[in-house]
């Protein structure tokens, strides 16, 4: 009989912590799942934010020297610069500086790309530098999560630096 009651115990305690378990799991402590899914979600957005950002900046050079396609930027921008030597070239002779700031305005949240290009240098003079920018709304989901914790501790808006990607 005791050793009865100690097994009906083992199995109470089992339940009572995997049901403990779940309740954290929904209020998002602990579980390595769905910490896991948290980063890979962290990541999408992160790359959808990068793929904006990139194409922007892939049309800006095209619009500031014709001779640079959209489409082979976009790539170069976004980490394929090995597979174009030349156009990642051009690129970076061409973008100058660039930066990326996530912002809150009224509850809104904003993405803004600023960027400086130099055209094409034709007759020894320095070239006018030409200065884009843009800016769109986006989710707070869509911000990255590092960003968002200096958004929420600053409460001001945060610029990251743009490098081409190696």
């Amino acid at each position: 009989m005791n050793q009865q009651s100690n097994g009906q115990l083992g199995c109470l305690l089992g339940l009572a912590q995997a049901l403990f378990q779940g309740i954290l799991r929904l209020f998002g402590i602990g579980g390595r799942q769905i910490r896991d899914t948290l980063e890979h979600t962290d990541k999408t957005y992160r790359e959808y934010v990068d793929v904006w950002v990139s194409e922007r900046l892939a049309y800006w050079l095209h619009e500031t020297r014709g001779d640079i396609n959209v489409d082979t930027a976009t790539r170069v921008l976004l980490g394929e610069a090995d597979s174009y030597p030349e156009i990642a070239r051009v690129v970076r002779e061409t973008l100058v500086d660039a930066k990326v700031t996530f912002s809150q305005r009224e509850g809104k949240q904003y993405l803004e790309i600023e960027a400086y290009m130099s055209p094409k240098q034709l007759n020894g003079k320095l070239p006018q530098i030409l200065r884009w920018r843009a800016e769109r709304e986006i989710t707070w989901q869509e911000i990255p999560n590092d960003v968002r914790e200096r958004l929420i501790r600053a409460r001001e808006p945060v610029t990251l630096g743009y490098a081409i990607p190696q």
